[in-house]
């Protein structure tokens, strides 16, 4: 990995909690203060001006020549790019406020604190304009001319980093490349039974990840959660369609899609007995792929894994609520960690004090409703409230809803990625995530749709059908970014 700064401190002043919120000021009013206290060295350097949007804004990017008669005055109606009918409330962080109306003295906006205004995210409405300094995952990040500071997305989801962002500001932070990685997260993996047979039948045992495992391969960490154990000898038909295996040549398909952690909270691999399972995890130490969330026994299921990328370190915990008792690991066998209120509030603890950044994944019994059962809901938010920077649920067979609680992302479901259920449309359609982080800090998540064909192969999705999908998901999400 590349070496990376450490995380700084948090990004929003010290607040007395009995101080009023001050309300937004007109640009032109306040910028001036601002301009007057630029630093030098800070207003002579050149950094990204960044466009955001509320989450389920459908515009992905502005051409360069739009917005710059945005900030000049010269569009005074930029509904469209609002994403809906409202009038367009244009927000300027003010960090940067002065150095833009140095650069556009005809701007009219207000100035807040984007990054510190919870209620700016809920407003769908609203255009912000910032540095990387208040970039948050509650805001959507449009891309400029179809750049992102961290390089263009390609066709095919993948990033080109060597592409340059064209819209600079002077006095606006750098966004610098070795503060930043990427999180790859896929939802169900479980190629057995009818999966199986589509690979066979295509010749080609990499047939289901043709299309993202560019997408994979290319993440800092790409992490997927395998519930089945691989065995031989596997094949299709399997005696009982409701115990799961997968033959070991498929092991190759996490391999070539550069997986570098497994979450194995799954049900299903110890559905053979616990030696495959045994077998797998020596398969993922030999091919120096990590896991969490089940192990050779109790105390490696339950250990919080951490990973280092550069100077920020990175924790996951997972766990399996459902069961069953079989699929648990015990002292001296292999299997899941079993989910308790101790054990999920002690790991958490644990994971937050040894890291910047923490997964928590939790198998949960709501694998096919779209929305959150109250369990959930109170499950994650608590995950949250110990430190949780990403959480959610690894077991839904179905797309379901996001929620950022307290600015931090609760995923209740990516729905399946590798396998086999075809009966709907939501079990086939599914997403992975992308989730940006500069310098230990949850930036933005892109959300990557897909379709599964032919029983194994997920499918990229663009334009009205990958709209589809997201307006489902929204749907479905919840909290006050989403009412």
């Amino acid at each position: 990995m590349k070496n990376r700064p450490a995380i700084t401190g948090s990004p929003c002043p010290s607040a007395n909690p009995m101080r009023p919120r001050r309300p937004p000021a007109l640009l032109l009013l306040a910028a001036a203060t601002a301009l007057l206290s630029c630093a030098a060295a800070a207003c002579s350097e050149r950094g990204e001006l960044c466009l955001v949007a509320h989450f389920t804004n459908p515009i992905d990017s502005v051409r360069k020549e739009d917005l710059a008669a945005l900030l000049d005055g010269r569009i005074a109606d930029f509904r469209r790019a609002a994403g809906s009918a409202r009038a367009l409330r244009l927000v300027v962080d003010e960090r940067i406020a002065g150095a833009l109306l140095k650069a556009y003295p005809r701007l009219r906006a207000e100035v807040a604190r984007l990054d510190c205004d919870e209620s700016l995210a809920a407003d769908r409405s609203i255009l912000g304009l910032c540095d990387v300094r208040a970039l948050r995952p509650h805001f959507k990040l449009i891309a400029v001319d179809g750049a992102f500071p961290w390089g263009r997305r390609v066709d095919d989801y993948t990033i080109d980093r060597e592409a340059a962002y064209p819209l600079l500001l002077s006095g606006a932070m750098q966004w610098k490349p070795k503060s930043s990685f990427t999180v790859v997260q896929t939802g169900v993996t479980a190629m057995t039974r009818a999966f199986i047979a589509g690979v066979y039948r295509s010749g080609d045992v990499l047939y289901p990840v043709r299309e993202t495992a560019p997408i994979t391969a290319q993440a800092d960490i790409a992490l997927t959660s395998n519930e089945v154990s691989f065995l031989d000898p596997c094949t299709y038909p399997l005696k009982d369609r409701m115990r799961f295996c997968s033959p070991s040549r498929f092991f190759k398909i996490l391999a070539h899609s550069g997986f570098d952690i497994i979450e194995l909270t799954g049900n299903h691999n110890n559905d053979f007995g616990r030696r495959p399972n045994a077998h797998t995890l020596q398969l993922l130490r030999e091919n120096g792929i990590a896991y969490y969330g089940g192990g050779k026994n109790r105390a490696e299921a339950e250990r919080v894994l951490y990973h280092a990328t550069g100077d920020v370190r990175i924790a996951f915990v997972g766990f399996n609520e459902v069961g069953p008792p079989e699929a648990w690991a015990t002292d001296n066998e292999a299997g899941a960690a079993r989910l308790s209120k101790a054990l999920f509030e002690e790991k958490l603890r644990e994971a937050a004090a040894g890291a910047q950044v923490v997964f928590a994944m939790v198998q949960c019994a709501n694998e096919n409703e779209p929305a959150p059962w109250p369990s959930q809901v109170r499950l994650f938010h608590r995950a949250i409230d110990l430190g949780a920077t990403i959480t959610g649920s690894s077991s839904a067979h179905r797309a379901m809803g996001l929620e950022f609680y307290k600015g931090r992302l609760i995923i209740y479901g990516l729905g399946n990625f590798l396998f086999d259920q075809m009966q709907t449309l939501h079990h086939r359609r599914g997403m992975m995530a992308r989730h940006h982080f500069y310098e230990g800090r949850h930036v933005q998540t892109e959300l990557i749709p897909y379709i599964i064909h032919d029983y194994c192969r997920p499918s990229l999705l663009r334009g009205g059908q990958a709209r589809g999908l997201f307006e489902e998901v929204f749907r479905y999400s919840r909290g006050p970014v989403f009412d």
